[in-house]
């Protein structure tokens, strides 16, 4: 009887499993007839750490759900040569490194928000088409079909050498984190004395630990460091988390905007405050003005602006309390050299020093007057400082 009931509740759930399929298949056909979008060329993966992985291959139109320990065997049953995942996360690193030593291209998408604003995009495009689409129910096999319609500009390659690094990077950030914290909220108390330099001694064991293996796959990082004069061994950490963040940018305004640079600030806060004026006016629009305000939000990297800042401040030598107002300037010329080396290394230096050679023409230093890009980005900052902090957004 007890066999019975079991067979019949994986009857069930197997229908279920099967009704969830054809129903993301289903969204994905019409979407692609409807639109005409391209979808990924290779295979989506929505991947868990204590779940099955979802495999969708676009070029067959088939779901798959599979063990994470057999799918890098199961991708290469299907001949694969390029694989996107929903997200990079510490758990599911080793099934990339065994994928991408497999030979297999690996690709995520670094904006976790994307299928979210891809279901805003089907909606509004369905409406203004007067279309009838359902949106399926968040599920894995509709994150999977989803994936591969994302556009490509959210998906950024990795490899197993990028990915063992950044691994360890995850570690020295937690560590580094955890430190700061202990160190600005506890540190005139007596009583956690032992605790702070137990916590100082940890950070520069895994900054150490994080050097050595930044340094053992990117062996050029340590020319790069008696280049800039980096020897403390957590400024060096800082080095080797910006070498990391860069090392996937396409161009260097690329890096300002991954590390929070907005070279339109000036015309944001000029529209944030028309956007203010308007809530005051019309308070019936109130929650319609902030939900647009989230969406025009400037979205960049945090953990990467603090690791570019912190390494500013200690190369530069600032002090970050009566410096405030160079510090941005000082950043960007710092990442600018940074951007040189790894120019240098790929050998497309030219182009970048030509670059440079411009901007020191100018008498104060970095800016020059065919560089509106830096002008915009250094005097919006300044602005924003030189403000009272009752006009600061």
């Amino acid at each position: 009887m007890r066999k019975k009931v079991n067979e019949e509740a994986m009857l069930e759930q197997r229908a279920k499993e099967e009704a969830l399929k054809n129903e993301a298949l289903g969204f994905y056909r019409l979407i692609r007839q409807q639109f005409g979008l391209k979808p990924f060329v290779g295979v989506t993966i929505d991947l868990h750490a204590k779940k099955q992985a979802v495999v969708f291959d676009p070029k067959t139109e088939t779901l798959t759900a599979v063990e994470n320990g057999e799918l890098t065997n199961f991708l290469k049953s299907l001949n694969v040569r390029r694989v996107l995942i929903d997200a990079l996360f510490p758990s599911n690193a080793e099934i990339l490194i065994d994928i991408s030593n497999a030979g297999m291209e690996v690709y995520f998408l670094r904006r976790t928000s994307a299928p979210k604003l891809f279901k805003k995009f089907v909606k509004r495009k369905a409406e203004k088409l007067k279309l009838k689409i359902a949106i399926p129910k968040k599920n894995d096999y509709v994150d999977a079909v989803i994936l591969s319609l994302i556009k490509p500009k959210f998906v950024q390659k990795v490899d197993a050498d990028y990915l063992t690094c950044w691994q360890k990077m995850i570690d020295w950030r937690n560590v580094n984190e955890a430190s700061m914290y202990l160190q600005t909220n506890f540190k005139r108390k007596t009583k956690l004395v032992h605790l702070l330099k137990e916590m100082a001694q940890l950070e520069e064991e895994t900054a150490r630990e994080f050097v050595y293996t930044v340094v053992a796959h990117y062996p050029e990082v340590k020319r790069h460091f008696e280049k800039l004069g980096i020897t403390n061994v957590i400024s060096q950490a800082y080095y080797c988390e910006v070498y990391l963040e860069m090392i996937v940018c396409k161009s260097f305004a690329g890096v300002l905007k991954k590390a929070g640079i907005d070279v339109s600030q000036k015309t944001y806060l000029k529209r944030l405050e028309q956007r203010r004026q308007k809530e005051e006016q019309k308070e019936e629009q109130n929650k319609d003005a902030k939900e647009k305000e989230k969406e025009d939000m400037f979205i960049y990297d945090g953990r990467f602006r603090n690791a570019l800042n912190q390494l500013t401040i200690r190369v530069r030598r600032l002090n970050p309390y009566k410096k405030q107002r160079v510090i941005l300037v000082e950043t960007v010329k710092l990442a600018k050299e940074i951007w040189l080396l790894l120019q240098n290394e790929s050998g497309r230096v030219g182009e970048a020093l030509g670059w440079m050679s411009r901007a020191l023409s100018k008498k104060r230093g970095l800016f020059s007057s065919t560089s509106r890009l830096w002008d915009g980005a250094c005097e919006s900052r300044r602005d924003y400082w030189s403000s009272g902090p009752s006009s600061r957004p």
